[in-house]
């Protein structure tokens, strides 16, 4: 055996498994990050443009987060039949074909709600999380904890740069088209960076399991009112990030404050989420799962009171940081929590129906919030009943200890 040549192949695949991982977290950041929190920039610049109402503002995301929601079934088997790389070349081609549209042949409201939930949708389900997060966990099957902590922290910096930019762009060429060609661009990078550079990974026999590494302890079903606990603090939190990403913008300039300074506390609230992220990293297992989910619950909650009062300019600047860290560590303590509580045999299928309803939480809360401000010219009661909603979570979580596994 030539053990220099097995050492060169090793190292070899090593280097493809790093250079797959920075394309797949990439086309992530492109075909996610970019449409969360860039298309709530354009977005409100085209319905000020047009004067249409804030309910039209909110039925865009609604309609995209459905299209999102429920094509993803589609996408896990598409992945299965056809692999990784050709679903990411396909949403990426839609992520293309999608921007193009909106910004050439989008002149009124029906169709910037087709093409938007159809095309951006398609493109966030189809390269998005789910062939990424296969892909990944196919080349990376003896350690998945790092790999997975650097894809979800694309989710951050991209939000953080998405915004601002294509602010700066709308504000520069005084048309809010011209950010869709923003996203043409980033798209075609996206879709070089799949066919050049993304590669199905190996087949080895065995299914890839791409839950929380570890597996879970508990023998929770959907019968287990612990589970369902977990995902309604999934589905208030995920409801009341919606409202943010629809109608937040709109909101900021409500009480005052310059496009731009709005784009760049929303971007500040995405890479807040980072924050979020390393304190459940770091100390989730310490002070206990549940406890920290309730504390991201609460953490949260303050955050939007923050924000329904940001006319203030100290709330203003705080608002992003504690909402995002709180949002960040209820996205990743829901997922950890919902693992510890689920056998490492049920934990897919569990995690499907959580995020399925928060999926469908989420998608509409941005047109009742449109609708409630068209008709009282206010978003402080629907934000309002999202901060009870997230305290009432974090205080279910803090009584139910019995209810969870020991060490939970």
């Amino acid at each position: 055996m030539n053990v220099a040549a097995v050492a060169g192949g090793q190292m070899r695949s090593a280097n493809q498994k790093w250079r797959i991982l920075a394309a797949c977290a990439s086309i992530l950041c492109i075909n996610a990050a970019f449409p969360i929190y860039g298309a709530s920039v354009v977005n409100t610049a085209m319905v000020t443009a047009m004067k249409l109402d804030r309910s039209m503002l909110g039925l865009l995301v609604t309609a995209n987060m459905l299209i999102t929601g429920t094509t993803a079934p589609l996408m896990g088997a598409a992945v299965s039949r056809f692999g990784s790389q050709r679903t990411l070349i396909g949403g990426c081609a839609a992520m293309i074909i999608g921007s193009l549209v909106m910004a050439y042949l989008v002149h009124g409201p029906l169709q910037a709600v087709a093409a938007f939930g159809l095309f951006i949708g398609l493109a966030m389900s189809a390269g998005g999380f789910i062939a990424n997060q296969a892909c990944v966990a196919g080349w990376f099957v003896d350690n998945q904890a790092r790999p997975f902590a650097i894809l979800y922290a694309t989710m951050g910096a991209g939000g953080f740069v998405a915004a601002p930019l294509i602010s700066e762009v709308v504000a520069r060429s005084h048309d809010w088209s011209a950010g869709w060609l923003v996203f043409t661009v980033m798209g075609a990078i996206a879709l070089a960076l799949a066919v050049l550079v993304v590669r199905d990974p190996p087949s080895t026999g065995a299914p890839v399991e791409f839950g929380p590494p570890g597996g879970g302890t508990g023998d929770g079903s959907l019968k287990s009112p612990q589970i369902w606990l977990v995902i309604f603090c999934m589905m208030v939190a995920g409801a009341g990030s919606a409202l943010y990403i629809a109608h937040g913008l709109a909101m900021l300039q409500d009480y005052g404050h310059a496009p731009i300074d709005a784009a760049w506390s929303m971007s500040l609230m995405a890479a807040s989420t980072l924050i979020g992220n390393f304190l459940i990293g770091a100390f989730g297992q310490r002070a206990g799962l549940r406890r920290s989910l309730a504390g991201g619950s609460i953490i949260y909650g303050i955050g939007l009171l923050l924000l329904a009062n940001a006319h203030n300019t100290a709330m203003f600047y705080a608002y992003p940081v504690v909402l995002g860290a709180g949002f960040g560590v209820v996205q990743v303590g829901a997922m950890a929590l919902l693992s510890k509580c689920t056998a490492a045999n049920r934990f897919a299928a569990i995690s499907g129906v959580a995020i399925s309803l928060q999926t469908v939480a989420s998608a509409a809360t941005p047109f009742i919030g449109g609708w409630l401000y068209d008709h009282s010219h206010t978003y402080i009661p629907l934000t309002g009943t999202m901060i009870a909603l997230n305290m009432a979570a974090a205080g279910l979580l803090l009584l139910a200890k019995r209810l969870f596994p020991q060490g939970a």
